[in-house]
């Protein structure tokens, strides 16, 4: 797998998985060998530990030049019995995290099978003030909505889905019930900065894209996998390369590493998976290849045809890999405050002690950083 062939251009990633900290080495042993100079840890919420922001802080706080970080809201005040005074409104939340040194938040809540579970809809009470409030600040969201379109459709759907429990049936919202509810938040805030995972399950629909992109300026698509975009890129090779130079300014480069482990509960990272997961998107953003993709449990088996390259210009590729992405998120990661980290450790671990949970990472990472 030849890292060498490509670009001598700048990589931030941004969109990396973080939930053990014994990880770390693992982290920076593959962004090291797929050439990722910087990466941004996206946290989510955990159903015994609140979120994973104290993994992602405890990251942060040893390599801080290297990793920006859009930490996990926190729904125990919706979602449990929690003491209501270690309990903080959604919308204060975004103030702590930006007072924490987080550069921005993200939202795994419209994931088909979370948004489900949560039961929360996105333009209902609970998140006007939430949303409200980052777009009067200008934090930016990092928001997986949805899913590739055939998982819903039982013909359609590949078998590695199947088999991962992403057959979505009458039980489920639909794709287009939560993009509905998405449109009503841009409505209510045309201002939010949205960086929307996965291509917002659009790479089929590029009309429908470029819509969103000209009546939101401050909405931005990455090219995170699903392998299902790559594909609908190929199979429509003129239009998809079209619109990447047309918004060349609104395409972020970012791979979910990471996630593969902690779906399979596999206490490594798989080394050669995630390297070929990156190999591939800069292979079918830098070259013309015609190609196979990779063995990956999340991508394959898939009986799609192979992946044509875009082979896209040298300064295309600088904004998607680094520049849009600084726009967004600033220059550099935001320096944390490690009085008001410590404090947050602490409310979470007595929040995770009063669960009843086996294990409290809270508690863990606090007495790391404090030892």
């Amino acid at each position: 797998m030849d890292f060498c062939k490509f670009a001598n251009i700048p990589v931030i990633d941004a969109h990396v998985h973080f939930g053990d900290v014994r990880l770390m080495p693992e982290v920076l042993e593959l962004m090291e060998g797929a050439g990722v100079a910087q990466f941004n840890l996206v946290s989510t919420p955990h159903p015994q530990f609140v979120n994973l922001n104290p993994q992602a802080l405890h990251f942060k706080v040893h390599h801080p030049d290297r990793v920006y970080l859009f930490g996990s809201l926190d729904y125990s005040r919706f979602l449990g019995a929690a003491d209501p005074a270690l309990t903080i409104p959604l919308a204060e939340q975004v103030d702590r995290l930006m007072a924490l040194g987080c550069d921005g938040i993200k939202m795994v809540e419209g994931k088909t099978t979370v948004r489900k579970q949560m039961g929360l809809p996105f333009d209902s009470e609970t998140y006007a003030d939430f949303f409200a409030r980052a777009a009067e600040r200008g934090v930016p969201i990092l928001w997986h909505v949805g899913d590739p379109e055939e998982f819903w459709d039982w013909e359609r759907i590949p078998e590695w889905a199947k088999a991962h429990g992403w057959f979505y049936d009458e039980t489920f919202p639909t794709l287009e019930s939560l993009y509905s509810e998405v449109d009503n938040v841009l409505e209510r805030n045309p201002t939010l900065t949205v960086i929307f995972a996965h291509f917002y399950f659009l790479s089929a629909q590029l009309p429908r894209a470029a819509e969103l992109l000209n009546r939101y300026p401050n909405v931005n698509l990455d090219i995170t996998p699903g392998i299902e975009m790559y594909h609908n890129f190929t199979a429509n090779f003129d239009a998809a390369r079209d619109f990447f130079l047309q918004y060349q300014d609104r395409i972020l480069f970012g791979t979910d590493s990471g996630a593969g482990s902690s779906i399979a509960g596999k206490p490594h990272i798989d080394m050669d998976v995630a390297l070929g997961r990156i190999w591939m998107m800069r292979n079918y953003l830098e070259t013309a290849d015609v190609f196979p993709v990779p063995s990956d449990p999340l991508m394959t088996p898939d009986t799609r045809p192979r992946l044509r390259g875009m082979k896209l210009p040298a300064d295309v590729l600088a904004k998607i890999y680094t520049a849009n992405f600084r726009r967004i998120a600033g220059p550099v990661p935001k320096a944390l405050d490690m009085d008001l980290v410590q404090e947050e450790l602490e409310r979470i671990a007595t929040l995770v002690n009063a669960s009843g949970a086996p294990a409290n990472p809270a508690r863990e990472v606090a007495a790391l950083l404090a030892g």
